[in-house]
């Protein structure tokens, strides 16, 4: 975690404020009870069944989230969607439909919908989505902030992580090396573990630092949308392409681009990212110009990158491109030392952003926070920690206050329930087969349906069906 800046900036939005435009009242009414449950992330929801009121309340607040049904008397979701995106392209818009194609899909996505849901309305998607989105502007924000402090003040990089272990010292002193070389890096380590965090201390501490750092998730966009999102089009350059677009990689010139879930890079894609860092050149889809890039290239993920290699699923001359420096950041429960004081420092974030006092742990919480396993990593902990506090009432936080998952837990042993890699991967494995297969068996083998309900893109769906030997069981 950064800790000279994180108090020169609000550390994460309040609240949720939507917007919900349908002209069915029974659907508006069904919303209603939707976000009457939901407890967090917190929103204020405000609703509307006429093109005229959406239009006064659109324009009186700033709105984070818009949800619109498609199929309007007076209007069309998509038409909500472009006046949004006009007035406010940092509003989110989420288009309800009763049945869309696959072409009137990918046109709400390049007119710049975060996503659409197709009725009837299942509570746990909506609250997936609001969860995304919610986690999404906090993350803009924090960013934003963070580059406004960083810009007065420059920062050691070793004094941007909390740590204490030889481990994590080691992992701090090849970024701090490697952050003054323009030799791409290959972030690996569990999910959670702060590979993005490395990543920007990396680029903040280099020569680029005052040139743009991009951030993509290639698994959070989808596969038709990749190659356009990452390397740009021409107008014309297929249907719905009705202006040019700069790709991530021409915003990039001079600076970093993070490539987040490397792994899910598809092999089409591949070729073009090789050519990228090979010969310094890009092309826009459509286009027949070829242009010149300077860009450091900084990758990351939790894949077994060799695995897939093998499996013909990752190129090898991509691989070994990326990782001319490698880094390797380890979990958690590897690194003990480092717990103590990453809970200190969550607590006072926390309470400050709950405006609470300071909250204070019982010898019985603490020994529970302190020897659990983490499988999830800091990000975890950062969750555990804040529904401790949220759900305290006074300032002191007992073992009542902490999630159901460390209730069992004996708080004078160590958990090494899943502690070694083969257990940890194997019980992981188990719990997303189990996943994967409930939600296409609910969705009668729909892979397009269960990917939306897991809240994941089709594309990965099918990667992970084909990892797990889920691919001839469902077709």
């Amino acid at each position: 975690m950064y800790k000279e800046v994180e108090e020169s900036y609000t550390l994460s939005m309040k609240i949720l404020n939507v917007l919900i435009l349908d002209d069915d009242q029974t659907q508006l009414e069904l919303m209603k009870v939707m976000f009457d449950k939901i407890e967090y992330p917190p929103c204020r929801p405000v609703f509307t069944s006429t093109l005229t009121g959406f239009s006064a309340q659109f324009r009186s607040f700033p709105f984070d989230l818009v949800i619109t049904d498609y199929f309007m008397p007076d209007t069309s979701g998509s038409d909500v969607l472009i006046l949004v995106k006009k007035e406010r392209p940092d509003c989110e818009v989420i288009v309800l439909t009763s049945g869309t194609t696959t072409p009137e899909a990918i046109n709400l996505m390049k007119q710049g919908a975060y996503d659409f849901i197709i009725k009837p309305i299942s509570f746990d998607v909506l609250l997936n989505r609001i969860n995304k989105i919610f986690e999404l502007k906090n993350l803009i924000q924090e960013n934003d902030a963070l580059l406004k402090a960083m810009g007065s003040k420059e920062i050691p990089f070793s004094d941007q992580i909390i740590f204490r272990s030889s481990k994590m010292k080691e992992a701090i002193n090849i970024a701090a090396r490697a952050a003054h070389t323009d030799a791409n890096i290959l972030i690996r380590g569990e999910s959670g573990t702060g590979k993005e965090l490395f990543a920007r201390g990396i680029h903040f501490s280099s020569l680029r630092k005052n040139k743009p750092f991009i951030t993509v998730n290639i698994a959070a966009l989808p596969e038709t949308l990749i190659e356009s999102e990452l390397f740009g089009h021409v107008k014309g350059a297929f249907t719905g392409a009705e202006s040019d677009h700069t790709g991530l990689f021409e915003k990039a010139h001079e600076g970093t681009i993070f490539i987040d879930e490397a792994g899910d890079i598809p092999l089409s894609v591949q070729t073009m990212l090789l050519r990228i860092i090979q010969f310094g050149e890009l092309q826009k889809i459509g286009s027949g110009i070829t242009k010149r890039v300077d860009i450091r290239i900084i990758a990351a993920t939790n894949k077994n990158l060799e695995a897939l290699i093998k499996e013909k699923l990752f190129r090898e001359d991509l691989f070994y491109r990326l990782n001319v420096i490698p880094l390797y950041i380890p979990p958690l429960r590897d690194r003990r030392e480092d717990i103590p004081p990453l809970i200190e420092h969550y607590i006072t974030k926390l309470c400050s952003k709950h405006g609470k006092e300071k909250a204070v742990l019982t010898d019985e919480a603490s020994l529970l926070l302190m020897n659990y396993a983490y499988p999830g990593n800091i990000r975890e902990m950062e969750n555990i920690i804040e529904y401790a506090i949220a759900l305290s009432r006074g300032n002191v936080i007992t073992r009542k206050e902490l999630p159901a998952i460390l209730q069992n837990e004996d708080p004078l042993e160590p958990n090494n329930s899943h502690v070694t890699d083969s257990s940890y991967a194997e019980s992981m494995t188990h719990f997303e087969i189990q996943l994967l297969t409930d939600a296409l068996e609910k969705a009668s083998g729909n892979q397009s349906a269960a990917a939306r309900a897991l809240g994941i893109s089709e594309r990965k769906l099918r990667s992970r069906m084909d990892i797990l030997g889920l691919k001839n069981t469902f077709r």
